[in-house]
């Protein structure tokens, strides 16, 4: 993946220049009003405000000590590492310029966030959540993730950070270098990590902007430009391994790899005066599932470093400068916003829908889904607040059954509506209105419907505890059946308690009395129908292994975890007496595609003691 992405990115880099060769070097640029060339180091860069960048600077008549955080995807959230263990040892940073993944950390810490703040939506945020697959500009859609970084900074906007900071970036239309040091982060973020074919390229003022990893990955030279007179530069090399460079792709994405490393040598040897190499060899672009582990790198490597910095800093009669403490922001709302995906980005566009192995229709119940051994397909289309799904089964005719839904998000702070329906051949069509609150550790919900050609009206309710070894969530719905003048019951629980790092129980269940709502079956013994039991549990003896490097499959998944379970599942229809057990061993593990959307797959083998046999059971799912 990683040859595919710089093959996308040799391609553009060299029809620019080409072009940006052919032009009159005397041509004058339509730039913006506070935009300027500047010709430093025998080339010429684009500066945005760089004298209102330079005003800001906070130095008392010493040398300015920049930071350049180097791009890389994932492996430069290691750039986190390197502020934590430069600040802890009162490394003064004056200035701060990053490109790709150096910008989001860059901009992220000289917002006000602290470092351990930062460390903490750096390790915990699911990076899977703030991309979407895109609908023809690029494999992959950024908003949200522009739209976090803005709503978890302290300050907005470039020019209102506690420490002076520019993003590199790549002018395609002028084909230079750009540094950008205003602007909204939602606005502006965007056009440090564009790449081609991959994430949307970034239009601004009348121009298209990309990341500029392939002409500056470590930006020191940027900061020297900036004003910085002892630069303090990451980098993350590479390990090539040795293969077949006969295919198109291979060749080219060798061929910018090593142009890369050219120009990251030319510069770090002539700028950088103090260069901060991080092993990240064996973690790939899209490794966020490895954040924890990444900024830990990034830390040790630069506590290695620490002595020497210290003695070069004090040659040049710099200071040591003790950073102030920051405060602890709330961003729960936020990030409550992106675990229920209530992000208001102001895009439009259209994204596919593609499910297997369980089955998510509209109207089940979302803590368990059961298994489905076949393709749902379906599209999203969205635009600002609203958003319209349709889903179709894939093994029958969309004119029998499909499912709609249609949603309002953020009607207020806490509220949203949703309207489902459910085309059904056999029968009167299902549909549900309702509107859902959401709390802190708790949503609620409340509307009305049909299913099964019984009309009802709905109370629900969601709630979680996420503590540190135990982990409750459940989600619960109580129908009143209009016809039939009762109450029915459904309700799902899981929790999960960690034993050690490795080890942990869990129990689920699943209570259903409604007769006009499908459980999601958990039960691995016999073959159920999800309208016939009444109550399923499930106790697990869980061991689950991280692997130190991940596992790659061809260049599009990677294995992070592998692990097993011993399981005890119970079910019974109307009484405990009707019921039966099922016991045995699995396997699980988690694949993730561009290390972002997982594929489950697991592995099991049941003994059922109400048929006294054995089932044997692969279940693969997928969702994006």
């Amino acid at each position: 993946m990683k040859k595919i992405l710089m093959a996308f990115m040799f391609v553009i880099i060299f029809t620019i220049s080409f072009q940006a060769a052919a032009a009159d070097v005397d041509e004058q640029l339509l730039l913006s009003d506070d935009a300027q060339e500047i010709e430093f180091g025998g080339e010429i860069y684009i500066v945005q405000d760089l004298k209102g960048f330079q005003e800001r600077l906070r130095v008392d008549d010493r040398p300015v000590v920049g930071l350049a955080l180097a791009g890389g995807g994932a492996r430069a959230i290691s750039n986190l590492g390197v502020i934590k263990a430069l600040v802890e040892h009162d490394i003064p940073i004056d200035l701060i310029v990053g490109t790709s993944m150096g910008s989001i950390i860059g901009n992220l810490y000289s917002s006000g966030l602290s470092v351990e703040q930062l460390e903490e939506i750096m390790t915990d945020t699911p990076f899977s959540d703030l991309f979407q697959f895109g609908g023809g500009r690029a494999l992959l859609e950024t908003k949200k993730l522009n739209l976090f970084a803005e709503r978890v900074a302290p300050n907005k906007s470039l020019e209102e950070f506690l420490i002076p900071t520019a993003q590199l970036s790549f002018d395609l239309k002028e084909g230079r270098k750009y540094l950008l040091t205003r602007g909204k982060i939602s606005e502006v973020l965007q056009a440090a990590y564009s790449i081609p074919g991959y994430f949307p390229i970034h239009e601004f003022n009348d121009r298209y902007f990309m990341d500029a990893g392939v002409v500056e990955s470590s930006p020191a030279k940027s900061a020297a430009l900036l004003g910085a007179d002892y630069v303090i530069a990451t980098h993350m090399p590479t390990d090539e391994e040795d293969e077949d460079y006969g295919g198109i792709l291979a060749s080219s994405g060798r061929f910018i790899q090593i142009l890369q490393d050219k120009y990251t040598s030319e510069i770090l040897s002539e700028y950088a005066d103090f260069e901060i190499s991080i092993d990240v060899g064996n973690y790939t672009f899209m490794d966020f599932n490895y954040a924890a582990r990444l900024v830990e790198l990034g830390y040790q490597q630069t506590l290695e470093n620490i002595d020497e910095i210290k003695s070069e800093l004090a040659v040049r009669n710099i200071p040591l400068q003790k950073t102030e403490a920051r405060e602890y922001y709330d961003v729960d709302q936020t990030l409550r916003d992106l675990e229920f995906d209530r992000l208001v980005t102001e895009a439009r566009g259209i994204s596919p829908l593609i499910h297997y192995g369980r089955d998510y229709s509209f109207f089940q119940p979302e803590l368990f889904r059961s298994p489905l051994n076949e393709f749902q397909l379906g599209l999203e289309a969205y635009h600002n607040r609203l958003n319209f799904s349709l889903l179709g089964p894939g093994s029958s005719s969309w004119t029998e059954n499909y499912e709609a839904s249609f949603r309002f998000k953020k009607l207020t702070d806490s509220l949203d509506y949703n309207l489902l329906y459910g085309r059904n051949e056999e029968q009167a069509d299902d549909y549900e209105s309702r509107l859902k609150f959401f709390g802190q550790r708790f949503n609620l919900s409340a509307g009305f419907g049909r299913r099964k050609e019984e009309e009802y009206y709905l109370l629900g309710s969601n709630f979680r505890y996420m503590g540190d070894d135990l982990q409750w969530r459940s989600e619960n719905s109580l129908f009143y059946r209009k016809e039939a003048s009762g109450f029915g019951v459904l309700s799902s629980h899981l929790i999960n308690y960690d034993l050690s790092p490795a080890w942990g129980i869990g129990l689920k269940s699943v209570y259903n009395n409604t007769e006009i709502a499908r459980s999601p079956l958990i039960y691995k013994g016999q073959e159920l129908d999800d309208y016939q039991p009444k109550f399923q549990a499930a106790l697990n003896l869980n061991y689950n292994y991280e692997l130190l490097i991940p596992y790659q499959i061809s260049n599009f998944f990677q294995m992070t975890d592998i692990g097993g379970y011993f399981f005890i599942d119970y079910f019974h229809e109307e009484s405990w007496g009707d019921g039966s057990f099922a016991i045995g061993p699995a396997l699980n593990a988690k694949l993730y595609l561009l290390g972002l959307k997982p594929l489950e797959l697991d592995l099991y083998a049941a003994h059922d003691f109400e048929e006294n046999d054995q089932r044997y059971g692969i279940q693969i799912s997928y969702s994006f």
